[in-house]
């Protein structure tokens, strides 16, 4: 192995807290380390929160670390919201934690928009975290784009994210390219992002090589635009002689009209109604609105559309005179109709 290796396995060893192992490689391979060098892998250790390797670091390297600075390095865990390398560490030098401090410090993390910090914090002293901490917590979290972590806040506090929130967090998630919790955030809000912020976060993706997450955003831009082409069905009622005037109406449609009540046979008698769509429904859902609207707005459950120029549709119903019926068939000259007669 040549010196360069194995300088680089030492290196790698002591990067990773084993000390011990990167020591003896060491000596074996006659590389002289010097204890100022070891001692500064020792406090790195110290500063990620490795107590139980700075300590064997330190028993390897001959170099002493008195208790006090162990308490202090536990302080800042404390201070830092590490709770769980304080906790480690109060274990192993054999010192407990303050509960009182724990809990202010538990309860920093919630304000502070750390969740799992502040859930630490209050599972060491054995206490559930108040509602009214859990809220601000999730309230941050959400601030600040971490929208699992504040969507477990809110579930743990057995609240429901408020919209508004729900809305902000989505939008902080597509302006630092976080497609997919950005989209679930206006999904649980029951809103659709625009397709300026979806495209936004899908250029952020692709800048950072995030494919997958960069063709979730741009797709789903892509959804929207498409749902904003389609404009929304207006419903205009109009008389007989109107359709006559109107020059877009077909011929055949301007004939557009009852044929014969189904119920006595009457096919000369009857009270028309008569309706402009801007265009017709979709199958699906928007027939399923367009027959909610017409009886809930003009009450009429018995309909016939029929299908003129650009898509647009021209609604007949029709009442008997005779027998007060509104199961009349509908007919024109040569255009069948959109939707059969509603029954």
């Amino acid at each position: 192995m040549t010196d360069e290796k194995i300088l680089s396995y030492i290196k790698k060893c002591l990067d990773a807290g084993r000390m011990s192992e990167a020591i003896e490689t060491s000596e074996i391979a006659k590389v002289e380390f010097s204890k100022e060098e070891l001692k500064n892998y020792i406090y790195k250790y110290l500063e990620n929160g490795w107590i139980s390797k700075a300590i064997e670091g330190s028993k390897a390297a001959g170099i002493g670390l008195p208790k006090e600075v162990l308490i202090k390095y536990i302080n800042k865990y404390l201070e830092e919201g590490r709770i769980y390398s304080a906790n480690e560490a109060s274990k192993i030098i054999g010192i407990p934690l303050p509960r009182e401090k724990i809990i202010i410090i538990g309860k920093e993390c919630f304000l502070k928009g750390k969740l799992n910090p502040g859930l630490e914090a209050y599972k060491l002293v054995k206490e559930n975290p108040p509602i009214e901490e859990l809220l601000i917590c999730g309230s941050v979290c959400f601030k600040e784009g971490q929208f699992y972590s504040g969507l477990e806040a809110y579930k743990l506090a057995n609240k429901k994210p408020p919209e508004e929130e729900l809305i902000v967090c989505g939008d902080k998630c597509f302006n630092t390219g976080q497609t997919t919790p950005g989209l679930e955030a206006y999904e649980l809000a029951n809103k659709t992002p625009t397709k300026e912020i979806l495209r936004v976060c899908g250029e952020i993706c692709l800048i950072e090589k995030r494919i997958d997450e960069a063709r979730k955003a741009l797709v789903a831009s892509q959804k929207i635009e498409d749902i904003k082409e389609e404009k929304s069905i207006e419903i205009k009622e109009i008389s007989r002689k109107e359709i006559g005037s109107l020059k877009e109406i077909e011929e055949a449609l301007k004939c557009f009209g009852p044929g014969e009540c189904l119920d006595c046979e009457n096919g000369e008698e009857f009270k028309e109604r008569f309706f402009l769509l801007s265009r017709c429904p979709a199958p699906g859902k928007e027939e399923e609105w367009l027959d909610k609207t017409m009886k809930e707005k003009y009450g009429l459950e018995h309909f016939a559309v029929g299908i003129f120029g650009e898509n647009k549709g021209l609604i007949g119903s029709a009442v008997c005179v005779r027998c007060g019926s509104r199961n009349v068939s509908f007919e024109s000259a040569e255009t069948k109709a959109y939707i059969e007669l509603k029954k």
